[in-house]
C-alpha cells in the first residue's frame, strides 16, 4: 500500500516539461458533426482565448464538412499561441482525426477512438483511381503537413486517410526506436515478403474504393471539374522537410519487426495505447483534474458554444431553411388573394428574414444574397401595386427573390467542389418549399377558405367604419358590386350596402368600377363588367 501510494505520489510530482507547462488553460470543445458554423465558433473562442497559456482543444465528433475542416486547421497552425493540444474525449473520427493531427500533442480519454478519416462513397459506385487521388489530395496535403510539423510517421498519418497502405512496426535492438515502413521498404530491407498478420475483410478494388460520408458529397462533385483546377487552398501545401527516418539495407539487422500495424483492406484506426506505440504520443488524460496536472496550471477554463451559434446550427439545417421557404410562399400567396389586416405579410417577413439572416449570421451567405432578396422584393410589390400588368418587372423580382435564396446556402466559390454542393443543397431546398407551399395553397384555399378561423383572420370590415363583421355571410354567386377601393390586385367591394374584401384574377380595377362575382372561398374573386 505503501509503495502505490508513494508512486502515485511521485507521478503527480513528475515535473511538466517547460514546452507544455501552462498556468492558464482554456479548453474549446468542439461536438457534434464540424460544420461551418463549428469552424466560426472555434474562429471566434480562439481569439477570446488569446491571454491563455495552453489551448485545449476538446474533440467528439463523427466527422463534418471538409473546408470548415482545412479552416480549423489553418487556425490551429497559424495562432500565436504553439501550445495547442487535442483531447480525443472519447471519439475523434474523420474530421476530428485531421483536427487532432494539426495540434502540437494530442492527448486522448481511456477507451477513446480515433482514425478513419478517408473519403468513401456509401453508394458502392465505383471511383476511377484518377477521381479518387483527387478526392483524397487536399486531405493528404494536410496530414501529411501536420506529420512534418509534430514529428508523427508520414505513412501512419496517410493510414488514416487512404484504404491500400499495408504498415509494419520496426523496432530498433539498440534504442527501442520503432517506425513503421510499407510492403516494398520492407522487401527493399529484408528481401521477402512481410508476414500478413489480418484476416481480410473484403477484397480490395482500386476502381471500387468506397471512401466515408465525411466526403461523399466532394466525391460527386468531382465529375464536373477539369482535372487541372487546384484541389485544395495552396496555402495547406507546406513545403517542410520529412523528419521520418530512413533505413538502409546495411541496417536492417539492427531493426525487428513488432507486428503489422494495418493490412491493404482497411482504414488506420487507434486506440490511446496502439497510438503511443506508433509514435504519436498519446497520454491518458481522463478529466479536468489530470489535465491540470498535465499542464502543470492552476486554472482551466471551458469556452463553450453559445445560445445564439447553436440556435444558428438549428435554423440553417435543410429542414428548418426548407419549411422556411415553404411558410414564405404560403404566407405570400394568402396575403395575395386575400389582402388581410397584415398577419401573413408579417409571416412572410419574419420567415424571409430567418431564411437570410441565420445563413448570414453563419458565414454561409454574403451581402449580395440580401440585396437579391430585398430588390426582388420591391420588384414583386412594384409590380403588384405601382405598375401592375408589366409582368416584366414581377418575373425580375422573382427571379431575384430566388437567387437570393439559393445564394444563401452558398459559402464558397462554385468553381469548387463544396461550392457546387451547396449549390445543389440551395436548389433542391428551394424547388422542395415551392413544391411544399403548391401544396399548401392549394389546401388552404379548396379546404380551409370557409373555416371559421381562416375567416376569423381574414379582415372583413367596411371601409371608414369601425364595425367589423368577420362573420358576416358572403355575398351570392354572380352578383353585381362595385368597387369601392382599387383592386391591385385586392381590394374591396361593395354589395347591396355591406362592404367585402375582394380581389381579381390578377388585372388591375380602378375604383367605381362595377363588376360580378365569380368565385366564392378563402376570398371573393371578380371580374369587370365590360359593355
Amino acid at each position: 500500500m505503501f509503495a502505490i501510494l508513494t508512486t502515485l505520489a511521485l507521478v503527480q510530482m513528475a515535473p511538466v516539461p517547460s514546452y507544455r507547462q501552462a498556468n492558464n488553460v482554456t479548453v474549446i470543445p468542439i461536438y457534434g458533426v464540424v460544420d461551418t458554423v463549428s469552424a466560426q465558433s472555434f474562429k471566434r473562442r480562439l481569439a477570446q482565448a488569446k491571454d491563455a497559456d495552453a489551448i485545449v482543444i476538446d474533440l467528439n465528433t463523427p466527422g463534418g464538412d471538409l473546408l470548415s475542416t482545412l479552416e480549423i486547421c489553418y487556425e490551429i497552425k497559424n495562432n500565436d499561441s504553439q501550445n495547442i493540444v487535442a483531447w480525443i474525449h472519447p471519439h475523434a473520427f474523420s474530421a476530428g482525426t485531421i483536427i487532432a493531427l494539426a495540434c502540437r500533442e494530442i492527448i486522448a480519454a481511456p477507451g477513446s477512438t480515433f482514425g478513419d478519416a478517408a473519403p468513401i462513397n456509401v453508394t458502392g459506385q465505383p471511383i476511377p483511381v484518377t477521381e479518387r487521388a483527387k478526392i483524397e489530395s487536399p486531405i493528404l496535403a494536410e496530414v501529411i503537413d501536420s506529420a512534418r510539423r509534430n514529428h508523427y510517421d508520414e505513412h501512419l498519418v496517410e493510414a488514416f486517410v487512404s484504404v491500400g497502405i499495408e504498415l509494419w512496426l520496426l523496432q530498433n535492438k539498440e534504442t527501442n526506436e520503432t517506425i513503421c515502413v510499407n510492403g516494398s521498404e520492407y522487401e527493399e530491407l529484408y528481401g521477402t515478403t512481410p508476414p500478413r498478420q489480418f484476416s481480410p475483410i473484403s477484397q480490395v478494388s482500386p476502381s471500387k474504393t468506397t471512401l466515408v460520408p465525411f466526403f461523399d458529397s466532394l466525391a460527386k462533385a468531382t465529375s464536373s471539374i477539369g482535372n487541372t483546377d487546384p484541389t485544395w487552398d495552396p496555402t495547406f501545401a507546406q513545403v517542410l522537410p520529412t523528419s521520418r527516418t530512413r533505413i538502409s539495407k546495411s541496417e536492417s539487422n539492427k531493426w525487428v519487426l513488432l507486428e503489422q500495424i494495418v493490412p491493404n483492406d482497411r482504414l488506420l484506426t487507434l486506440k490511446p495505447a496502439q497510438a503511443q506505440k506508433y509514435g504519436l504520443r498519446v497520454d491518458v488524460i481522463a478529466n479536468d483534474n489530470e489535465l491540470k496536472q498535465w499542464f502543470g496550471a492552476t486554472t482551466i477554463k471551458h469556452s463553450k458554444t453559445n445560445w445564439s451559434e447553436g440556435l444558428v446550427r438549428i435554423l440553417i439545417s435543410w429542414p428548418i431553411r426548407l419549411t422556411l421557404i415553404a411558410v414564405f410562399l404560403i404566407c405570400v400567396f394568402v396575403e395575395f388573394v386575400t389582402g388581410t389586416t397584415g398577419v401573413f405579410s408579417a409571416g412572410a417577413v419574419v420567415s424571409m428574414a430567418i431564411l437570410i439572416g441565420a445563413p448570414y449570421l453563419a458565414g454561409l451567405a454574403q451581402w449580395w444574397d440580401v440585396l437579391l432578396v430585398l430588390l426582388g422584393i420591391v420588384l414583386i410589390a412594384t409590380e403588384i401595386f405601382i405598375v401592375p400588368g408589366t409582368g416584366f418587372t414581377g418575373f425580375t423580382g422573382v427571379a431575384l427573390l430566388f437567387a437570393g435564396m439559393v445564394g444563401s446556402f452558398i459559402s464558397g466559390d462554385l468553381q469548387t467542389h463544396e461550392g457546387q454542393i451547396q449549390l445543389f443543397a440551395g436548389l433542391s431546398a428551394v424547388l422542395g418549399g415551392c413544391i411544399i407551399a403548391i401544396i399548401g395553397a392549394w389546401i388552404i384555399a379548396n379546404r380551409l377558405g370557409d373555416s371559421v378561423a381562416m375567416r376569423r383572420i381574414v379582415l372583413e370590415s367596411e371601409i371608414a367604419s369601425t364595425t367589423s363583421h368577420p362573420m358576416q355571410t358572403q355575398p351570392a354567386l354572380n352578383s353585381i358590386a362595385t368597387a369601392i377601393t382599387d383592386l391591385r390586385p385586392s381590394g374591396r367591394i361593395e354589395v347591396n350596402g355591406e362592404v367585402f374584401d375582394a380581389t381579381t384574377s390578377g388585372q388591375w380595377i380602378p375604383q367605381g368600377v362595377t363588376v360580378r362575382i365569380i368565385h366564392l372561398g378563402l376570398t371573393i374573386e371578380v371580374e369587370e363588367i365590360t359593355a
